[in-house]
Order: C-alpha cells, then sequence, then structure tokens
C-alpha cells in the first residue's frame, strides 16, 4: 500500500500584513478588489476568476490616491477591506501615546520613607471602551483594548452601548478620554473610531476653530483628530514595562438613572418613534413604563440616511405611521442617538432651526440670563432669529469639538445647528437624543396646544412641500 502524504496548501501574504491567509481568502479578496491586491506580487494567481482583478502589467502603484480614513469627526472604512483589527490598534496606540503626553506627572512612591531614592510609579490614564451594534465591532474592540493595555493605559469596558451612553460614561467615570467602536452615519459594511477627551468632548478635525480659542501652539489646547494621524505616521513605543489593567462598568444604570430626572410633569401624549439602535429603544421602553406618554414603534434599517430631507425612506415611513396612528408627533433617532428628526402632528418635518428655537425659549424660560452656541453653518438664518428673540447666542464653530469647546467656555444652555443635533448642559455639554426628546415634550406639556400649533408660531418653518433638503 502507497501512503499519501497530504499536499500543503498554498499560503499567501498581503503587503503590510504579519498574518499569512489561505488560497480561498487570496482569491476572495481578488474577486472583491481588495485595494492591497493591487500592490502584491500574486495578484495575477487569480485562479476560476473570470477574469484578471489586477492586469500583469498594472503599475504597483495605485491608479489613485488612497482615501483617507479620517473624517471631521472620526474614522470610517469599509471593515476588513480599509479598516482591520491590526489598523484599530494602531490608532489606539496613538490615541494613548497623546494622553499620556497630556497627562500630568503623577503617582506614587514603592516606599512610605520621604527620603527614599525610589522612582515614582505611574499610573496610566484611564480610558472607557465601546461598540456599537454592528457585527463587525467586537473584532475591533478587541484589538483597540489589547492596544491600550499595552500601552500601560486603565481600560474600562462598558460593552455595546449607544454613544450618549459612551459620553456618559467618560464624564462619569472621570476617564482621560474614550474610544468608541462605531460605523453610525455609514452602511451597515462600514465601521470606526470615535474618541473623546476629558468629561466626554468630542475629538474632531482641527483648522475650524473659534477665533476664542488658544492658539495652536499652547500646550492646553484640546486634542484633534489631526494630532492624532501625526502621532499614528510617527509610530508609538511603550511607556511603562508592565501592562494595563481592564475591568468591566455596566454604565445603564447610572445613564438612565441621570435620564429620569429630565421626564417630569407630562401631559398624556401618543408618540411615534422611529430608532435602529436596540439599546436605546430599551432605555426609552423602561423611562416611559410608567410615564403617561405612549410609544408606537416603527420598524427603521440601520442605514445612512438624510434626516433633513423630507423624501428620505425612514422620514417618509415616519410621516406615514403619524398619520395613519394618529399620534402627537413623529420622533425619528439616528444611529448615532443624536441626530433627530421631529414630524408635527400634520406630518410635516419640523426644521432644526424651529426645533433649536422651541427648545430654547423653553430652557430661556428658566434660565433668562443664558445663551444659545450655534455652529457656522446656519448662523447666516439662525443668527437673525434668535437675536430677533432677545437671545444672545454664540459661534460654535463647524465641528463638535468646537460646539462642545463654545458652550463649555461661554456658558451656554443649549446649542444646535443644522444638523438636527441638540446641545444641552448635562452639567457638560451633551448630545443626546432622548433629551432632546424630553425638552420637546415639556415644550408641549406647558399647554394643550399641538406641535404644529408651535411651528406656526415660528416662522420661517421649512415643511413637507419643500421638496430638497431642509436649510439648504
Amino acid at each position: 500500500m502507497i501512503n499519501l502524504l497530504p499536499i500543503a496548501e498554498p499560503r499567501y501574504l498581503c503587503p503590510g500584513e504579519t498574518h499569512s491567509i489561505s488560497r480561498a481568502v487570496h482569491l476572495s479578496r481578488l474577486a472583491a478588489f481588495y485595494p492591497k491586491c493591487r500592490e502584491c506580487s500574486h495578484r495575477c494567481e487569480s485562479g476560476q476568476l473570470p477574469q484578471l482583478q489586477f492586469p500583469p502589467t498594472d503599475s504597483v502603484q495605485p491608479n489613485a490616491v488612497q482615501r483617507s480614513l479620517f473624517t471631521l469627526e472620526g474614522i470610517r472604512g469599509v471593515y476588513l477591506n480599509e479598516l482591520t483589527r491590526h489598523k484599530a490598534s494602531e490608532f489606539a496606540s496613538a490615541f494613548a501615546h497623546l494622553l499620556w503626553a497630556s497627562s500630568p506627572l503623577s503617582g506614587r512612591s514603592d516606599s512610605r520613607d520621604a527620603n527614599s531614592k525610589r522612582s515614582i510609579r505611574r499610573t496610566g490614564p484611564v480610558v472607557v471602551v465601546a461598540f456599537d451594534e454592528r457585527p463587525s465591532s467586537p473584532d475591533l474592540v478587541t484589538g483597540v483594548a489589547t492596544a491600550l493595555r499595552r500601552m500601560s493605559c486603565q481600560v474600562i469596558d462598558i460593552g455595546q452601548a449607544s454613544v450618549p451612553c459612551f459620553r456618559f460614561a467618560v464624564a462619569h467615570m472621570q476617564a482621560a478620554g474614550g474610544i468608541m467602536i462605531t460605523g453610525h452615519g455609514c452602511e451597515p459594511s462600514w465601521t470606526g473610531l470615535d474618541f473623546v477627551g476629558k468629561h466626554g468632548r468630542p475629538i474632531s478635525a482641527a483648522g475650524r476653530r473659534a477665533e476664542s480659542w488658544p492658539p495652536l501652539n499652547d500646550s492646553a489646547r484640546p486634542l484633534s483628530l489631526d494630532d492624532l494621524l501625526e502621532q499614528n505616521e510617527q509610530g508609538t513605543s511603550r511607556p511603562l514595562r508592565q501592562g494595563g489593567t481592564q475591568r468591566i462598568f455596566n454604565a445603564t444604570t447610572p445613564y438612565l438613572a441621570g435620564l429620569v430626572k429630565h421626564f417630569h410633569a407630562l401631559r398624556p401624549l401618543n408618540i411615534t418613534v422611529g430608532c435602529p439602535v436596540r439599546s436605546i429603544r430599551r432605555t426609552l421602553d423602561l423611562l416611559f413604563d410608567k410615564l403617561p406618554v405612549s410609544l408606537h414603534w416603527v420598524d427603521v434599517p440601520q442605514r445612512s440616511r438624510n434626516l433633513l430631507r423630507v423624501d428620505d425612506a425612514d422620514v417618509l415611513r415616519l410621516s406615514e405611521a403619524v398619520l395613519a396612528q394618529q399620534t402627537d408627533f413623529g420622533f425619528l433617532i439616528d444611529d448615532d442617538g443624536s441626530n433627530v428628526a421631529v414630524l408635527d402632528d400634520l406630518g410635516e418635518l419640523v426644521g432644526p432651526d424651529d426645533l433649536l428655537c422651541l427648545i430654547a425659549d423653553l430652557m430661556l424660560s428658566e434660565q433668562p440670563t443664558g445663551a444659545v452656541a450655534i455652529d457656522n453653518a446656519p448662523r447666516d438664518r439662525l443668527q437673525p432669529r434668535l437675536s430677533n428673540r432677545g437671545i444672545r447666542c454664540w459661534l460654535g464653530g463647524w465641528t463638535q469639538s468646537d460646539l462642545w469647546q463654545t458652550m463649555r467656555q461661554d456658558a451656554a444652555i443649549c446649542g444646535g445647528g443644522a444638523s438636527g443635533r441638540v446641545w444641552l448642559r448635562d452639567p457638560h455639554p451633551v448630545s443626546d437624543a432622548i433629551l432632546t426628546l424630553a425638552k420637546l415634550l415639556q415644550v408641549l406639556s406647558q399647554d394643550d396646544a399641538p406641535l404644529s400649533h408651535y411651528r406656526k408660531l415660528n416662522e420661517p418653518i421649512c415643511n413637507a412641500s419643500n421638496a430638497g433638503a431642509i436649510g439648504q
């Protein structure tokens, strides 16, 4: 009898990666036009694919400049094709390096003797990590947490959470910063990373700061995504020999307890609500369990949407549900947990300007000396509206970090702009759709007037007859 030895399956190594892949994965990447295949020496081994994905005469250099993963508010890319666990861990290491550099030199001595010459043992910065409901998120958060521990950080893992709950946890735990694995605002095949600093301050791109901010050479200026990009290109090294720690914390309980105080003195109302995030739906069900307000849920998928357009599929779906169920208004929450679309009792879309004016009137009735922060996009139309109502307003720049910083420095009680995102002080600036809903319910609970009545009092109004995007 002849013994046949098994034939070893060929292995392939993609450019820039440390682990080999099988032939099946190699062919799958070729068929999917994996960007690294263009630079690979094995790109011509296409097996039985119908045609060569990259011709042999193709240059080893890409025909076009590769898209940057950095956006105005975070990092976004297609899972595996553009953003992998290894890539996410590199960004996490760069972020940890920046936190180490910005943290003061503090720690404890190894000896009780005041004259001891032993060095001070430093404790790493506390970093909160969380992830959203996308199937790719657990893979990336594993790489992020591992990288943070390697950089001697104290990791607090709150698990799957919404973006507002994550930012709350960073402020609640008095952490130096946080990383959220999320692809909100993109299609389900995408993923990404959001970064926040102390008190849950969003870390955005730099370059469009308000004039009142510290200059760029000031060491006290807040971190930006530009700093993260520069540090990632320079590389990082371990700050200490010992690794960091990791523990689990349930942030849902204190987050929910902090929301309860905002839902009081409400009249009976019926609301049509749509939200693709399950954790936010569970939170709302718990909050409204003992309130005189009834929620009527509408299923909306996880996808990229534009809540400012009246012809968006989910906005239309919610408008039809409001009219069919005859509810008092509709409330659509985007997958970031902050951006909202509000439809009145007639099924017409309430513009973000009108929504901010309604909430500003309510807040200023409680704090008459307060001010409102607005972003730069709608300032030409929103600033005169607020000024005519006797409301002081501050320009908050272009990014979430700009607006957060303006509210913090100028003590504004609320803020917003063209995005449909409302910011409130609680006590730090926060943008949470659930808090926005609480304020809208308080406005409608002042009397028995419908939401369409308040819209007529806040001219000019954008209604469903407008075919384009609101606020353009």
